[in-house]
């Protein structure tokens, strides 16, 4: 009998220490405290899935900052990881902070469909690993290929992506012969419930569940979605996926019997919020000056902006996505524009800290400026207000932003146009109203300013691809609004949407 044991993580998202940077908190999350759960011999693999770079206000305090070591990769190192895959997120701030994190990070980078025609990546498309009882596992790293249509061109253009399917089938095929044991590290989800069946995504973007009937991997882990799917076979392959941030760690278990048949069984486990990791001791004067920063000032408004539900602000408003959709009509000089929030739900104090911008807008988004026209507006909007539904007369927000990730940043907040919403129509008509400047839009064309994650037309958002780019802004949208609100420190008000939502019950909005 041989046994294993991997441990696994993904979509870190450059939580090194256990806060969210909404507030200073400590919590259960953040990779230093999960790696304390790593118990690593030579028997133990710890594998990661990717998202690593991105997506805390250390990683865009890092990117402002470019220290000669990143401490994403000091920490990974400390941790022993032996093999990670990069994941969309990690090429959000252009190849030579990927190119450093590479070179830096002591683990093997797995990733069989991109190829650097350059040649300076370190990466490899599998890895086999003996270990010391003699199992070989035969290791495949795959990244979503949708990366090529949300990421901006000139941080892919030394890059070639390819079909993720075909090359993890034909990684597995030259791995198999040589292996007692294969495993996928997909930074992508399930196309479908696990548990229903029920088709979620018609698109590419996701693919476990085809890698996992039409390919023979013994395990497929998968990441990207940020939903906890615990262990379970499909199809013959065993498959899990875990949420976001270092709050939870994958124990898998593996056993080999004489005649090489297969037992694999895994639990999660949670991330301790004590003892606390040695490396925070290392890294607290990075801590202590990310937190100094998170807490400057950013400007000021007249008056503070209570936070919401997200229900509450799409039936009647954001004070908050106003305030980014003027700035981004200010910078762009576009007639209207969209914006989109996070999941969470921040407010505003009147004097507002770079930790409340940060926590409003958590991506590093620029603008994109594209040429639309009535028929487009229609079809966005009533995208839009399918983020409504209907149970027992009563509004709710449809599960389809809900399940299988949780979307809320696919619902638009528009500056510039009057519409309505009639929610007791069926979805795909619900748009009563549409004009600008109090007129129908007839043939007439609009500048549209959104955000470049929206440009590229995922989200439901696929009619966007069509439509002319007029201008480009290459300033990611947290720097922006730093920027605006110092150069009008006495901003007292900014545009408010014309809109209203017709429901069962009553009409909200603002009109």
């Amino acid at each position: 009998m041989k046994q294993a044991t991997l441990f696994y993580t993904s979509d870190t998202h450059s939580y090194l220490f256990p806060t969210n940077y909404i507030d200073e908190e400590i919590r259960p999350m953040g990779l230093m405290q999960a790696s304390l759960l790593f118990e690593k011999d030579g028997n133990t693999l710890v594998l990661d899935g990717g998202d690593t770079l991105q997506g805390s206000a250390l990683a865009k305090y890092v990117q402002d900052h470019k220290p000669a070591f990143l401490p994403q990769a000091t920490v990974f190192n400390a941790a022993r990881y032996d093999c990670i895959v990069p994941g969309n997120h990690d090429f959000n701030y252009g190849y030579d902070m990927l190119l450093q994190f590479f070179d830096q990070v002591e683990a093997t980078v797995l990733c069989a469909n991109v190829t650097d025609k350059d040649d300076r990546l370190a990466m490899l498309p599998h890895r086999i690993v003996t270990l010391e009882n003699g199992l070989r596992i035969g290791l495949v790293g795959i990244l979503t290929d949708y990366v090529s249509l949300w990421e901006k061109p000139e941080n892919l253009q030394n890059l070639i992506i390819e079909d993720a399917f075909n090359c993890a089938k034909k990684e597995l095929d030259q791995i198999k012969p040589l292996c007692d044991l294969t495993l996928c590290i997909y930074h992508g989800g399930y196309e479908e419930d696990l548990n229903t069946g029920k088709i979620l995504t018609e698109t590419k973007e996701n693919i476990a569940c085809k890698i996992a009937r039409e390919l023979s991997y013994d395990i497929l882990l998968c990441a990207h979605q940020h939903m906890e799917v615990p262990g379970q076979y499909l199809s013959g392959t065993y498959t899990l996926q875990l949420p976001a941030m270092a709050t939870k760690v994958a124990r898998i278990s593996i056993y080999q019997d004489d005649e090489g048949s297969l037992d694999i069984s895994s639990s999660v486990l949670y991330t301790p919020v004590s003892p606390p990791s040695p490396l925070q001791k290392k890294f607290q004067d990075l801590e202590a000056d990310v937190q100094h920063w998170l807490s400057s000032s950013a400007g000021n408004i007249p008056s503070s902006i209570v936070p919401q539900t997200k229900l509450h602000n799409a039936l009647q408003g954001s004070r908050i996505a106003d305030f980014f959709n003027q700035i981004q009509l200010d910078i762009s000089k576009a007639d209207i524009s969209c914006t989109s929030l996070g999941n969470n739900n921040p407010g505003f104090s009147s004097k507002i800290t770079i930790r409340q911008i940060i926590a409003a807008y958590q991506f590093p988004n620029t603008l994109v400026v594209l040429e639309v026209d009535g028929q487009i507006l229609k079809l966005a909007l009533e995208r839009c207000a399918s983020y409504f539904s209907i149970k027992e007369g009563k509004v709710a927000i449809n599960k389809e932003f809900l399940i299988p990730k949780i979307e809320h940043y696919n619902y638009d907040y528009y500056a510039g146009l009057a519409y309505s919403f009639d929610l007791r129509r069926p979805i795909g008509e619900r748009v009563t109203r549409l004009l600008y400047q109090g007129e129908p839009l007839g043939t007439k064309k609009l500048n549209l300013c959104m955000n470049n994650y929206r440009a590229t037309g995922t989200g439901g958002y696929q009619f966007f691809r069509s439509c002319p780019i007029v201008k480009v802004i290459n300033e990611d949208v947290q720097d922006l609004s730093v920027d605006w609100l110092q150069q009008h420190p006495d901003a007292t008000s900014w545009q408010k949407p014309d809109f209203t939502v017709i429901t069962p019950e009553t009409e909200v909005g603002i009109g």
